[in-house]
């Protein structure tokens, strides 16, 4: 599992940033990143068999077409060819079209969450996309290890 690339809609954290240079350690040196795309342009990039997850602090929705929320470690990551991760910001949320995402029948989407302690609100964007991200990639490689045992007996 690895990054393949980094798609910022129009209003995201501008990756360019020094702060964000420092936080991620300059990794976005390592992968493309397009930035200033609408939600048409991003999701005319996502390949047919993408898996959207939309971390959500919302634990319910106005819309009832979309999926419940889950706990981030409940959805078995491995199986995704193509993951997708859709983080808010901390003070905004998820966008109305981040959540329309969740509703197109084209894609498979699921709302997930990180539980937090009562008294907190929300974690920083990056903190909760690091987070979600080290669950994704913990699980891949799970299976990928496992995978190597068995073919190696």
């Amino acid at each position: 599992m690895y990054i393949v690339r980094a798609d910022c809609a129009v209003g995201c954290v501008d990756v360019t940033d020094m702060k964000v240079l420092r936080d991620a350690s300059a990794c976005q040196f390592d992968i493309p990143i397009v930035s200033h795309l609408n939600w048409t342009q991003l999701e005319e990039r996502l390949p047919a068999d993408s898996h959207i997850f939309l971390a959500d602090s919302l634990p319910c929705s106005e819309n009832q077409d979309e999926p419940s929320i889950v706990n981030y470690t409940q959805p078995n990551y491995a199986e995704c060819s193509h993951a997708v991760l859709v983080v808010g910001g901390e003070t905004e949320g998820l966008s109305k079209a981040a959540h329309r995402l969740c509703t197109s029948s084209k894609w498979n989407a699921q709302r997930i969450h990180i539980p937090m302690s009562l008294g907190i609100d929300s974690l920083n964007s990056a903190v909760s996309a690091s987070i979600i991200l080290h669950e994704i990639w913990r699980r891949m490689m799970s299976v990928r290890d496992s995978t190597d045992l068995h073919q190696s007996s």
